[in-house]
């Protein structure tokens, strides 16, 4: 990518940010909204962290604005549930700090040699990695945000029916461009057998008949079902006879039938049945704290991408994560069958 178009990315993503804490008072940075969420303050001033780390110190070999911020910030340093009690920066200490960070980033970016056989400035990448970790970061704030009722979800209407089929043969799961995660790579040949996927994603009157839960009973009945878990889901399809698609299954029919899937992003992110782990010849890059940590240990795959996922998080190939109980994520589902 040239110059202009990774500065374009960077103030995009910090104009998604800016957008969604603009209506916030300071007071509500700083609360604890949810155990599991850190406060809003933290993810803000986490965000411009990573940006020094990666962009200032890993690439233009500067030194720590602030040390002491290296645990603080760290995501592994200390959970969710113990950040609101740490000596976090002020609302007003993170704004300040972030603007410095960029200031300097946009300083070192002409100086870069994005064109070299560096892996991490090819094609910008690092840069990449900046901007979707703020898109990410984000949306996790905006997970915070619906959870403490400030936010609204902006879901479509459902209108499809039936599924489709897609057949059977070899496709190619994962991807090789320039801003792919390790965890998508390397792209390699996977043979699946025939299988149905709905067109439609599963609306909050489907899921109610199932669950006879009368939280839903103020929820659009066409609108798609939000916050379920990888257990919901999963109990959901196996009551309509069906079941959730593979990962695997999932990106096939995205890659192949994504036309005729209504809503594959912009919706709700989709529980696969597909434990998260590293593909054939995965390679930690270029750092190991993104992946694997969290391989083997119950974690289950989503795709797609929800109404608050950036377009340019939310690709075909794109893999998010979580532990099956949880849903405090925007989740929905979307059923597979076999043929």
């Amino acid at each position: 990518m040239s110059l202009s178009e990774l500065l374009s990315a960077l103030e995009h993503a910090r104009a998604r940010t800016e957008g969604l804490l603009a209506p916030l008072a300071d007071a509500q940075l700083t609360q604890s909204v949810s155990a599991l969420q850190s406060p809003l303050v933290w993810d803000l001033a986490h965000i411009a962290y990573y940006e020094e780390l990666w962009l200032l110190r890993r690439v233009g070999g500067r030194a720590a604005m602030l040390p002491e911020l290296d645990e603080l910030y760290d995501s592994f340093a200390h959970g969710r549930p113990q950040r609101a009690e740490l000596p976090l920066l002020t609302p007003q200490e993170t704004r300040a700090y972030m603007g410095e960070v960029r200031g300097s980033v946009l300083d070192l970016l002409p100086q870069l040699a994005l064109d070299g056989d560096d892996p991490l400035l090819h094609g910008g990448f690092v840069v990449g990695l900046v901007v979707q970790h703020e898109l990410q970061h984000a949306e996790t704030m905006a997970q915070t945000l619906a959870l403490a009722g400030w936010i609204s979800p902006e879901l479509p209407t459902v209108e499809a029916e039936g599924d489709v089929l897609v057949g059977a043969g070899p496709f190619m799961l994962g991807s090789s461009q320039a801003w792919a995660y390790d965890n998508e790579r390397p792209a390699h040949v996977v043979e699946l057998a025939p299988f149905r996927i709905d067109r439609a994603l599963v609306t909050n009157a489907e899921y109610a008949a199932f669950a006879g839960d009368g939280a839903l009973a103020s929820a659009a009945p066409t609108q798609p079902v939000e916050h379920v878990s990888f257990h919901d889901a999963e109990a959901y399809a196996r009551w309509a006879g069906k079941r959730l698609p593979t990962e695997a299954e999932w990106e096939k029919a995205a890659k192949t039938v994504g036309d005729e899937l209504e809503h594959a992003s912009g919706a709700v992110w989709q529980w696969t049945s597909t434990r998260f782990d590293g593909y054939p010849g995965f390679h930690a890059f270029p750092y190991a704290e993104y992946s694997s940590p969290f391989f083997g240990n119950g974690y289950r795959v989503l795709r797609g991408g929800s109404w608050f996922t950036d377009p340019l998080v939310a690709r075909t190939t794109f893999r998010n994560w979580d532990l099956p109980q949880r849903r405090q994520i925007f989740s929905g589902i979307r059923c597979a069958s076999d043929v």
